[in-house]
């Protein structure tokens, strides 16, 4: 059965358990059987509530009939918290969990509307201090949300793109193209006064959404550690999630190791802030076995390295029969080598199947 939150084989490697302080989880995928659906569901189980799961159930007479069986409804089996779209754990225990999502190659709208899917609402979620967002797509466009916008119109978090306006339409009885362009009608402005502070209201509610001021360590560093130290002022524990680092390794990478290394170092810095770190990289072939460029060498050992300090490694990839019609993938959960803590994790494979509304199935071979 396709499952639109938590796949029930899956369940017990996506919960955050609160002895895996500073634990760090990879997720690898390849081109083709990518990562947005795990991130998504590791997403899910650590933002979810109880005010989303427990909705109130209409009470409906007893001996109605459902389906042509008369079941009274005293003898319905209520269900629990956990069943009704998976109960938070955190939330039972009393917890405060909030999330940091860094993101570098999709925007905030993409896990908006996929995390809307499975219920979940995460503008809501970052006006109440739960949630962080940092957009490493769009660079330079004002992650602070101080100073003005930039010209032709881009907004705080947009690329940067001129605005397309609608033409402003030729006088009556002028031929189009032809003649002294008319001065357009100007009408009376009025202009109210604006109280102090009016205009900074939306940059305010938004503050827990922000972009790059570029793509160098340095200014990465300092946005990630401002804000994930807003989000732990918040939450008594705050689970980092990077999707895909490994993008600004390509895009800033010298040749000489430096930038990885610097990378590493910024980790390990945000590991002593967090509970718990969440990375997404790209482990395809040409990237990890070839190693003839310098950008694959650099890839390679990046990987390798979060690999071993990583306490779980869950990796996908493709059928190696080739495609099938009812199966996306293989999902494989590995022990990292940094495995050694309290958890004890089952080595398993199962297969896969994400379907076209965003459910996923997950089953064993020969189901």
């Amino acid at each position: 059965m396709t499952s639109r939150t938590i796949p029930p084989l899956l369940e017990p490697y996506l919960a955050i358990e609160p002895s895996q302080s500073q634990s760090q989880i990879l997720l690898t995928g390849i081109l083709g059987a990518n990562t947005n659906w795990l991130l998504l569901r590791y997403l899910y189980t650590l933002l979810k509530s109880k005010s989303q799961q427990q909705a109130p159930r209409p009470q409906q007479p007893q001996g109605q009939r459902r389906l042509g069986l008369r079941m009274p409804v005293a003898a319905e089996p209520d269900l629990e918290p956990s069943a009704q779209n998976g109960g938070g754990r955190n939330d039972e225990e009393g917890e405060s969990v909030g999330v940091l999502l860094v993101s570098f190659l999709r925007d905030f709208a993409f896990w908006k509307e996929s995390a809307g899917r499975l219920g979940l609402d995460l503008e809501g979620l970052g006006r109440r201090g739960k949630l962080g967002f940092v957009d490493g797509l769009c660079v330079g466009s004002g992650s602070d949300g101080e100073g003005a916008a930039p010209a032709g119109g881009a907004g705080r978090f947009g690329g940067g793109l001129p605005v397309r306006r609608p033409p402003v339409p030729a006088a009556a009885g002028a031929a189009p193209g032809r003649g002294p362009p008319s001065p357009a009608p100007t009408s009376p402005v009025t202009r109210g006064p604006v109280s102090q502070g009016q205009g900074q209201e939306p940059a305010a509610e938004e503050k827990w959404k922000r972009s790059l001021p570029s793509l160098a360590v340095a200014d990465v560093s300092k946005t990630l550690h401002a804000v994930l130290d807003e989000l732990c002022q918040q939450n008594k524990k705050v689970v980092l999630v990077i999707d895909h680092l490994d993008f600004l390794l390509a895009a800033t990478s010298d040749g000489n190791g430096s930038v990885s290394l610097a990378l590493k170092e910024l980790l390990l810095d945000l590991r002593e802030k967090s509970h718990a770190t969440i990375l997404t990289l790209s482990a395809d072939d040409p990237l990890i076995a070839s190693q003839t460029t310098t950008l694959e060498k650099d890839h390679a050992s990046f990987v390798l390295s979060l690999a071993h300090a990583s306490e779980m490694i869950v990796s996908l990839r493709l059928l190696d029969t080739g495609i099938a019609k009812d199966v996306s993938g293989v999902v494989r959960i590995t022990r990292g080598g940094d495995s050694g803590g309290e958890r004890q994790i089952e080595e398993r494979e199962y297969l896969y199947h994400v379907g076209g509304d965003g459910g996923v199935r997950v089953f064993e071979r020969g189901q």
